[in-house]
C-alpha cells in the first residue's frame, strides 16, 4: 500500500515582490510555465514529435488592494504605442513562501487588473505578469527563466492594512453626479505584439493598444432623459460619438480614476418591479491628442 510522509507536502501562502513593491494576494498565487510547440506529423503515423518553439512564465494573483501600488500595476497609461514592455534591463519577480522561493528573472505586466470601486469591495482585480527568457541568455537553460529554492523565509513587514480601503464612490460624467446601484467597474484592454526569434522564442512584447471600458448602473431617475439625448443628438452615421471627461472617485484617501475623453457607447433600460429603469452604462476611453502629442489615456490616483 502507498504511504506518504506528510511533512514533505508543501503548502502555504506567499508574497510577491515586483517593481519595488511587496504584494500580498487575496487568494492563490498561480504560476504557469508554458511551452509552445510545433507538431511534426506524418501522413502514415500522425504526430511523431512535439518540439519546443517558445517558453513563457505566467504569474497571476489578485492583490489585496494596497492603494500605494498603482504605479506598478498600471504602468502603460502614458506609454507610446510600440513601447517595449521588457526594456533593456531585466525586472525580476520573486514569490516567497515560508519554505520556498521562486524567482522569475525577466518580467513585465501583461494584463492590468480591473478596478472595482465601491463600499463592499476592494479595488484591484487579477493581475498577470509574464516572464520571458533573460536578456542575452540561452533559451535552453532553466536559469535563463527562473530559479527555485527551498529555504526558510519570513514575510515582509511592509504590509499596510490602512492602505486597503473600500468606500462610497460616485462618478462625474455628462454634467451629472452618478451614484451606482453596484460598484463601478473599469476593465483595461492591453494589446501586445510579441517579438520572436526563431532560435530563441519570444524576447520582448511591444505595446499595440491600451484602452479601458467603464460600466455602472446609475440610480438617479432623471438620468435616462439626458443619457438618451447624448446617445443620439448631432451624431450622423460616420460622426464621432459623444465624449467628455469622466471622474470616478471615493472620499479622501480612496481611488480616483480620471480620463479626459470618455465615449458614451451604450445604455440599457428596463421596466419591472425588481429592476431600476436605468441599467448599465458603457463608457470607453479614447486618447486625447494635443498638438500631435498623446495625453495619458487615463490616470489612477488617490482622492484628496
Amino acid at each position: 500500500m502507498a504511504t506518504i510522509d506528510r511533512s514533505t507536502i508543501i503548502r502555504g501562502p506567499a508574497q510577491v515582490t515586483f517593481g519595488g513593491q511587496v504584494f500580498f494576494s487575496k487568494g492563490n498565487i498561480t504560476v504557469t510555465v508554458e511551452n509552445s510547440q510545433f507538431e511534426q506529423t506524418s501522413d502514415v503515423f500522425g504526430i511523431i514529435k512535439r518540439v519546443k518553439t517558445d517558453t513563457q512564465v505566467r504569474v497571476r494573483f489578485t492583490p489585496v488592494g494596497e492603494l500605494d501600488q498603482t504605479a506598478v500595476l498600471y504602468p502603460y497609461f502614458s506609454s507610446a504605442l510600440g513601447t517595449s514592455l521588457f526594456g533593456s534591463a531585466d525586472s525580476a519577480l520573486e514569490i516567497k513562501g515560508l519554505k520556498n522561493k521562486l524567482t522569475v528573472h525577466n518580467c513585465a505586466v501583461t494584463q492590468m487588473p480591473s478596478l472595482t470601486l465601491g463600499a463592499g469591495v476592494t479595488a484591484f482585480g487579477e493581475v498577470e505578469i509574464t516572464g520571458l527568457v533573460k536578456n542575452s541568455a540561452e533559451p535552453d537553460l532553466q536559469a535563463s527563466y527562473y530559479t527555485y529554492a527551498e529555504s526558510t523565509n519570513t514575510y515582509s513587514t511592509d504590509f499596510a492594512p490602512a492602505n486597503v480601503k473600500s468606500g462610497e464612490y460616485q462618478a462625474t460624467y455628462l454634467g451629472y453626479t452618478h451614484t451606482a446601484v453596484e460598484p463601478f467597474n473599469v476593465e483595461f484592454n492591453l494589446e501586445l505584439a510579441p517579438v520572436t526569434i526563431d532560435a530563441i522564442g519570444t524576447v520582448d512584447m511591444r505595446l499595440q493598444e491600451v484602452g479601458w471600458t467603464a460600466t455602472w448602473s446609475p440610480v438617479h431617475g432623471s438620468i435616462p432623459t439626458y443619457i438618451l439625448q447624448y446617445l443620439t443628438q448631432s451624431v450622423n452615421m460616420g460622426g464621432s460619438l459623444y465624449q467628455t471627461a469622466i471622474t470616478i472617485a471615493g472620499p479622501t484617501g480612496q481611488v480616483k480614476f480620471e480620463a479626459d475623453l470618455a465615449t458614451l457607447v451604450s445604455s440599457d433600460m428596463a421596466w419591472g418591479t425588481d429592476v431600476n429603469l436605468s441599467g448599465p452604462l458603457t463608457v470607453q476611453g479614447t486618447r486625447d491628442i494635443n498638438s500631435g502629442a498623446l495625453d495619458p489615456i487615463c490616470a489612477i490616483g488617490i482622492a484628496s
